[in-house]
């Protein structure tokens, strides 16, 4: 991870909500380090899926988590991902929500929690260039170019039934939109910005 911004300002004692959207390796987790750093708690509905896939002796790859994901949502609600989690979400002020991929989770977010929808953008070859780098470093031998289209097109809701994968329908429903195209400190100006609008 690239060093963070010294003068970031602070905002504990504010309060706010965020669930981050966007495709794969548009900038999540870049934005998320930035606003831990500046006291926000994260949490991630993906790892809500991990541990239930841990449960179910299932390997952790990412169609299992997919699949495990849509199962929950198919047999206990939309928004199971945000309820099982959402009584520890209300004991911070500042809150990420990673991992934002079902419009039903979205509903949960606004109308549960009062919180944004942050989209995070980026051009596909930039996207691209990420997830193999990404995975070289995770030394992930099975990332190629292919793959990323596969597993995007599922993320996106390619295929996808109301409680699978529909991050492209999530992206409409965000209230702002960060673009990850440039340099990083853009991209911290930018979340800087984004933040001087709610808090």
């Amino acid at each position: 991870m690239k060093k963070l911004p010294q003068n970031a300002r602070n905002y504990s004692g504010n309060h706010l909500v965020l669930g981050l959207v966007g495709p794969i390796a548009s900038g999540k987790g870049t934005i998320s380090e930035f606003l831990k750093s500046k006291g926000f708690k994260y949490f991630s509905l993906s790892n809500v899926v991990r541990a239930e896939t841990l449960v179910r002796g299932l390997e952790m790859t990412r169609e299992n988590l997919q699949d495990v994901g849509n199962d929950l949502r198919e047999n206990f609600s939309g928004s199971v991902l945000v309820d099982r989690i959402a009584k520890e979400i209300k004991r911070h002020k500042l809150v990420i929500i990673d991992g934002v991929r079902n419009p039903q989770e979205i509903a949960a977010i606004k109308n549960e929690l009062g919180g944004k929808i942050v989209h995070i953008s980026a051009f596909k070859n930039r996207r691209l260039e990420r997830y193999l780098e990404r995975a070289k470093v995770r030394g992930e031998d099975d990332a190629t170019t292919s793959k990323f289209k596969q597993v995007e097109a599922r993320d996106l809701g390619v295929g996808e039934g109301e409680n699978g994968q529909q991050v492209s329908e999530c992206l409409r429903l965000a209230d702002f939109k960060l673009v990850n195209n440039s340099s990083l400190d853009q991209f911290y100006l930018d979340c800087e910005k984004m933040l001087s609008e709610y808090l």
